[in-house]
């Protein structure tokens, strides 16, 4: 008797799955096409452009196209201070740096300036075995302060994406090219190279160029 009732009891639980995804299937839903945009600068267009370069040629990014990419990417867009980029908490704990040829930069929000800490090429210090990081005009580092988020790496990870994203929709929308490149778990050298300590932690470096 035992043996029929658990018999009967996977029986049940079989024809209960199958009546499952069989509701499921039954449940889908058809979207509609999204729509396509040729305009230039557009948030469709930029998306539909979006991708990830690692092939450069050696023009050069202007100033007033650096300044643009900047803001776009964590700028301040608000009166109280609060960013292009959400930040969990409103911590604001993304730090840029920028390296070109002529050394390297971090930016501040406040004023909307770069403040150069040396002469150095960010683009040899980071590129690793992405060597195609040095062939771009420039590079940059995404930083997250730990401290301000109490070691949470994945609420740094998140603050950094939404910036990464910023770049990347730019990029597109401006014909430039870029890629999201991963700073790996040890960055004890490129930490001693911008002057920063431990809780300042690189966690993408970004090619940028045409």
């Amino acid at each position: 008797m035992k043996r029929r009732q658990i018999i009967t009891a996977a029986l049940t639980a079989m024809l209960a799955v199958a009546t499952f995804a069989t509701e499921a299937r039954a449940q889908e839903v058809s979207l509609p096409i999204p729509k396509s945009s040729k305009v230039e600068g557009s948030l469709i267009k930029a998306l539909e452009d979006r991708r990830s370069t690692r092939t450069f040629t050696d023009k050069a990014v202007s100033d007033q196209t650096l300044s643009e990419l900047l803001w776009a990417a964590n700028g301040i867009n608000r009166t109280d201070g609060r960013r292009t980029a959400p930040s969990a908490r409103n911590k604001q704990d993304v730090t840029i740096y920028v390296g070109k040829a002529d050394g390297t930069y971090r930016y501040e929000p406040k004023g909307h300036k770069l403040v150069k800490i040396g002469s150095g090429d960010l683009r040899k210090a980071v590129s690793g075995r992405n060597t195609f990081i040095q062939t771009a005009p420039m590079v940059l580092l995404l930083a997250s302060d730990t401290s301000l988020m109490g070691g949470n790496m994945a609420l740094s990870g998140i603050d950094v994406g939404t910036v990464v994203q910023n770049v990347y929709l730019f990029c597109a929308a401006n014909g430039l090219g870029t890629v999201c490149c991963y700073a790996g778990e040890n960055t004890d050298d490129v930490q001693k190279f911008i002057g920063v300590g431990k809780e300042l932690k690189p966690l993408v470096y970004m090619p940028v160029g045409y």
